[in-house]
């Protein structure tokens, strides 16, 4: 007797079982749901048997409290709603304003470069800053020597290392600080500039600094 197999031909594909336990549907239920299936059993429970009493009283208790609780989360996301517009209003005022802000960004803009600050964490026996234009190629480095642990200035005078008159954009900078032992000192680097726009598209408000540094409201250290 031939097989299935021979009879049908080794090249013919066979169906493959269906899983006709797979879920559909929505997996959660909302307030509508919960009623629907109260009425349900409301209609079709025993005449001679109705629900309970006490029963009957717990389920109506329940949707209230789901009732309750489903209006204050609608309430609460109204009020988030609100206060997130509040905060945009108020940060609208940032506009032209000079803040500082966590970053490593400078801008030179008609020939003045911004003056901004960094942090050592301890004191340093020999630290330099070295000042990188928008292509990643060294501006200026520039030697500051014995540095306290603390805040320190970045002012720099916007000359390259030739004694010439950097071209206005974008720069980075970066410090270089030793201990006396020879060890590499932590460094917190910030940034400064003037508000030159406020983006609210992706929910999240975002800070332009000097037409093209973009900063979160959470990297404002300061406002001058």
């Amino acid at each position: 007797m031939a097989t299935i197999d021979s009879a049908l031909g080794p090249n013919v594909p066979m169906a493959e079982p269906s899983n006709s336990n797979e879920a559909v549907g929505d997996d959660s239920l909302d307030r509508q749901d919960f009623m629907t299936l109260f009425m349900t059993q409301l209609q079709h429970q025993d005449p001679m048997k109705p629900m309970d009493s006490h029963e009957m009283a717990a389920q109506l208790a329940q949707f209230s409290n789901m009732e309750a609780t489903m209006k204050m989360s609608d309430n609460m996301e109204k009020l988030l709603d609100y206060q997130k517009s509040q905060n945009n209003l108020q940060l609208l005022g940032l506009i032209g304003e000079n803040i500082e802000t966590e970053g490593n960004e400078l801008s030179m803009v008609d020939g003045a470069a911004d003056k901004t600050s960094y942090v050592l964490e301890e004191p340093a026996a020999s630290s330099v800053v070295y000042i990188y234009g928008p292509g990643g190629q060294l501006a200026r480095s520039m030697d500051m020597g014995y540095q306290e642990a603390g805040e320190h200035t970045l002012a720099w005078d916007g000359q390259d290392n030739n004694g010439e008159l950097a071209p206005d954009g974008p720069y980075t900078y970066k410090v270089e600080a030793l201990t006396p032992e020879g060890q590499e000192v932590g460094v917190e680097r910030r940034a400064s500039g003037k508000v030159t726009g406020l983006d609210f598209n992706t929910g999240q408000a975002t800070i332009t600094v000097n037409d093209h540094a973009q900063k979160g409201v959470g990297d404002i250290i300061r406002v001058h």
